[in-house]
């Protein structure tokens, strides 16, 4: 496996894994990915740092003797049972070489989530510790070399330390599994053995304190488990139990002197990596397992955006049927023939109205909003009612309504695995409830300013379409109605009458129906469906748009302490990168 090949694959499962820690806590870890994570550290840090000197990792369950056959590997007494319950807890570098700084800090690029401490100031309470001590001896099985006692990976307490485990096995030139006569057959042991096989290093297996008498048949069995598993390993040695232990009797003893030749038998000259191709088979094994939690986040992310999807294509239909297609509520072509009236320059009241012009600005959406929404009450009370954005509060506000409700449903009858997602996503609805409201508003009139110029631009269209038709501009100009409705637009440009009053007023509507008669009138079709379509495309861009996009990032807002967060695209680029391996 080359460096650099893989590491949007590294990133994500490091992500994964810390996530994982911060949702179910360390204590329910997946072993598998921890495992999978250190793999690809140790690949990575020893590209970097082939320098690194030989790693011997001893592991096994609680009292199997551990550190008596670090002692035995080292030709020293230098590691000593955890005084506690004779639980060892942390884990214990001894170096038979000057620690240098270069030493330690590959170390620690091996060992991240554990804290390395000089070895008098291990806590029994900080279980996330490790410590590196140099070791004096001539009697090693290899120097210079690092030999570690590990913490046990079988007691009641060790879910808390017990995947340090994993990462001291990543980086192992050697692991010499130690397990008793009480233990060979244990769960933990077997469940260690599949671990760490699915990614193997040189494996030695010492049958700890073990009787003369029943040390065969114990290894003959554990042999048959191993070839049954299809579990790679070096050889097995059984140490028989010593009541009085000796280390250099032990070591001078048959079983002792098996036990070291074995351990620099299996000892590489060159370190040898893992092999890729059964890195690669134990990465693919697992996808699936670790990635569950993501998939199923991003299914549901899938539901809410086509549940967006679907009530916004309801809402867009609402806002068209109740108010662009409403002939009382549509008054967009109404306000295109006030400016229409202005550019007529009517006799007598062009003058007036054009210093109105000049003091309130214009276009006139902005006039009349300005006239709406000014201290000017109706007669009970209320503000000159503004129907687009009464129409779209309202399909807005349904809309929200409706998506909590959905939400509701999806939290009380989805998969047990999801129902947390969707109650979490109803919370951060209800907690941006306001916001929303508020955002709600700032759209409409961002679309509203947004939308004034096609207004203008119409009124201008059609004066210069009966430019085109002097017959007919004439005769608009001339006729008495076009006074009096001038006299209404005058009227509402300075606040006297509203927009509403307007439309109905009987001058206006004989103006119209003169616009609408022949070709004009055909003519006039053709602008108001361009206008509204006008409309609709400005409410989608500014209104519809925005607010379907604010409410597609709700997930992102959840609480990451309960939710992976990762999104579908970078789960493909490490699976691309997973199948390229």
């Amino acid at each position: 496996m080359q460096a650099n090949t893989t590491d949007k694959l590294r990133a994500f499962l490091a992500a994964l894994q810390e996530r994982q820690i911060r949702i179910r806590g360390d204590e329910n870890e997946d072993p598998s990915l921890v495992y999978a994570n250190a793999i690809l550290r140790y690949f990575d840090v020893i590209n970097q740092h082939p320098e690194l000197i030989p790693q011997i990792v001893v592991i096994g369950p609680t009292q199997a003797g551990k550190s008596t056959i670090v002692n035995i590997l080292l030709g020293t007494e230098a590691a000593k049972s955890n005084a506690l319950a004779g639980f060892t807890r942390h884990a214990q570098g001894f170096c038979t070489n000057t620690v240098s700084a270069t030493l330690t800090n590959i170390v620690d690029e091996l060992l991240p989530g554990l804290s390395r401490v000089p070895l008098d100031q291990l806590s029994a309470e900080n279980l996330h510790e490790y410590t590196i001590t140099e070791i004096e001896t001539r009697d090693a099985i290899v120097s210079p070399a690092m030999f570690w006692d590990t913490p046990d990976f079988d007691s009641v307490s060790s879910r808390s330390y017990r995947f340090g485990v994993p990462k001291l096995c990543a980086m192992a030139d050697l692991i010499v599994l130690v397990v008793s006569k009480e233990k060979y057959a244990d769960q933990s042991v077997w469940e260690t053995l599949r671990l760490i096989n699915q990614a193997p290093h040189p494996l030695a297996i010492c049958i700890n304190k073990a009787n003369p008498d029943s040390s065969v048949q114990i290894a003959d069995a554990m042999s048959a488990k191993l070839h049954q598993e299809n579990i790679e390993h070096g050889g097995i040695i059984a140490l028989p139990y010593e009541s009085d232990p000796d280390l250099q009797r032990m070591r001078e003893s048959e079983s002792g002197r098996a036990l070291l030749r074995l351990s620099q038998r299996l000892l590489p000259e060159q370190r040898k990596l893992p092999d890729s191709r059964k890195v690669r088979t134990f990465l693919q094994t697992h996808w699936l397992d670790w990635t569950a939690p993501v998939r199923r986040e991003i299914a549901a992310g899938k539901v809410w955006n086509n549940m967006l999807g679907q009530e916004f294509g309801r809402a867009e239909k609402r806002y068209q049927q109740n108010y662009l297609r409403d002939p009382h509520y549509s008054d967009t072509l109404q306000r295109a023939i006030v400016r229409l009236m202005e550019l007529l320059e009517l006799p007598g009241l062009a003058g007036q109205i054009g210093r109105v012009r000049n003091a309130i600005s214009w276009p006139a959406r902005t006039l009349i909003n300005k006239l709406w929404q000014r201290e000017t009450p109706q007669e009970d009370g209320s503000r000159k009612p503004d129907f687009e954005a009464d129409t779209l509060n309202e399909t807005l506000n349904d809309l929200l309504i409706t998506l909590q409700r959905g939400i509701g449903d999806r939290s009380a009858n989805d998969d047990v695995e999801l129902r947390s997602w969707w109650q979490q996503l109803w919370m951060q609805l209800q907690q941006e409830s306001d916001d929303l409201h508020a955002f709600i508003e700032q759209c409409i009139s961002t679309h509203q300013q947004a939308f004034e110029p096609h207004i203008e631009a119409a009124a201008e269209d059609l004066y210069h379409y009966l430019q085109q038709h002097p017959a007919t501009l004439n005769s608009l100009r001339a006729a008495r109605v076009t006074t009096d409705v001038g006299a209404l637009v005058l009227a509402l440009k300075t606040g006297g009458i509203g927009l509403n009053d307007l439309v109905l007023a009987p001058a206006m509507l004989a103006f119209t129906s003169m616009l609408t008669e022949g070709a004009v009138g055909r003519y006039m079709t053709k602008v108001e469906e361009e206008l509204k379509a006008a409309q609709l495309e400005s409410a989608r861009q500014h209104i519809f748009t925005p607010l379907q996009h604010r409410l597609r990032q709700l997930p992102a807002s959840l609480d990451p302490a309960t939710v992976y967060g990762f999104d579908e695209a970078t789960l493909n680029a490490a699976e691309q990168e997973l199948n390229k391996l």
